[in-house]
């Protein structure tokens, strides 16, 4: 799994249900860091045709980017329906709802020791 478009469809479609990622994790996880725009891009132009749990990606604010391109009371809806609660503010708890993926799965993707200490470190998993 080389292609950067591959990499980010494998690791939205592991989100759990009633879980997040934000572009940024996406991106790290996919090798690139400093994608998280290009993340968006690619799941606005392919993320519903790939039937993916876009959904479950949102900005690192907890809240959701996609009232730009139109989709964010349908992303709203569908993470609402997956039981997660927005605050006034929009936003959704991501201490509560945060996921990361485990070990195993982060091998597979190639994703370094190193690379996955310090989202932990940072995320506090």
């Amino acid at each position: 799994m080389h292609d950067f478009g591959e990499k980010v469809f494998a690791i939205i479609g592991k989100i759990p249900r009633g879980k997040v990622l934000t572009y940024g994790q996406v991106a790290t996880l996919a090798g690139v860091p400093r994608a998280a725009r290009i993340v968006g891009g690619i799941l606005y132009q392919r993320g519903l045709a790939a039937r993916l749990p876009w959904q479950r990606v949102i900005n690192a604010q907890g809240k959701l980017s996609t009232y730009r391109v139109g989709m964010g009371e349908e992303q709203r809806r569908l993470l609402e329906t997956e039981g997660i609660k927005f605050d006034k503010a929009g936003a959704l708890d991501l201490k509560r709802h945060q996921w990361w993926p485990p070990p195993k799965m982060l091998k597979g993707w190639e994703v370094s020791e190193e690379t996955a200490f310090q989202i932990e470190e940072r995320l506090g998993f």
